[in-house]
C-alpha cells in the first residue's frame, strides 16, 4: 500500500530522506524521465543533490512524498505563490516515481493528494504544470482532469539538436475556476 506525506519545511527533510529523494531523481533522470538534467545525462548524486537541496530550501516549496514498504516510491514539488495576485494558484513540478514503484499506484496517490490538498487545505483555484513535449506525458495528467492550455514551441533543449515544446497544463480545482 502506498502512503503519502507532506514535507512543508526544510527541517522535515533530514539527510537520510534527502539521500533517498536524490537517488530516485537520479535513477528517473538516467532512465530517460523528463525530470531535468537532460543535457547532463547520465547524472550522479553529486549533480542531483545540490539541485534537490535548492528545491527543498526554496521559499514556497512543499514536497509530497509517496512511500511504499518504508521506501520512497515517488515525490513531487508544490510551489505556492507569495504575491497576492497569484496566490490563488500553485505550480506542480518534478513529478516522479521510483523505477521499482512503477505501476503500483504511487503516481496516482501523488496526483490525487496534491489536488485534494491544494483545493481543501490551501483553498487554491488552480494548479499548473509544464511537461516536456514529445514524451507522451499529457495523457497521464489528463486522466486526473488536467487540460493542455498552451505550449511554448522549442522551449526545452533536450540536447542541442533536440528541441521540444514545453506543454502548459492546468487543473481547475473549483467549478468557478473552470468557467
Amino acid at each position: 500500500m502506498t502512503s503519502v506525506r507532506w514535507l512543508t519545511s526544510p527541517d522535515d527533510v533530514p539527510p537520510a530522506l534527502r539521500a533517498e529523494l536524490t537517488a530516485v531523481w537520479r535513477d528517473v533522470a538516467n532512465a530517460g524521465g523528463a525530470v531535468g538534467f537532460a543535457q547532463q545525462l547520465p547524472v550522479s548524486d553529486d549533480v542531483v543533490r545540490p539541485v534537490l537541496d535548492a528545491t527543498v530550501e526554496a521559499p514556497g516549496n512543499q514536497l509530497l512524498v509517496a512511500e511504499r514498504d518504508g521506501e520512497v516510491a515517488g515525490w513531487l514539488v508544490l510551489t505556492t505563490n507569495q504575491e497576492p495576485v497569484f496566490a490563488h494558484w500553485a505550480g506542480v513540478g518534478r513529478v516522479m516515481t521510483s523505477l521499482a514503484a512503477r505501476g503500483t499506484g504511487a503516481a496516482r496517490a501523488l496526483m490525487t493528494e496534491v489536488a485534494r490538498a491544494a483545493r481543501d487545505d490551501l483553498g487554491l483555484d488552480w494548479l499548473r504544470i509544464t511537461v516536456r513535449g514529445g514524451a507522451g506525458l499529457e495523457p497521464f495528467y489528463e486522466q486526473f482532469g488536467w487540460q493542455v492550455t498552451g505550449r511554448w514551441p522549442g522551449a526545452v533543449a533536450v540536447t542541442p539538436d533536440d528541441r521540444r515544446d514545453e506543454v502548459l497544463m492546468s487543473l481547475a480545482l473549483r467549478r468557478s475556476a473552470a468557467a
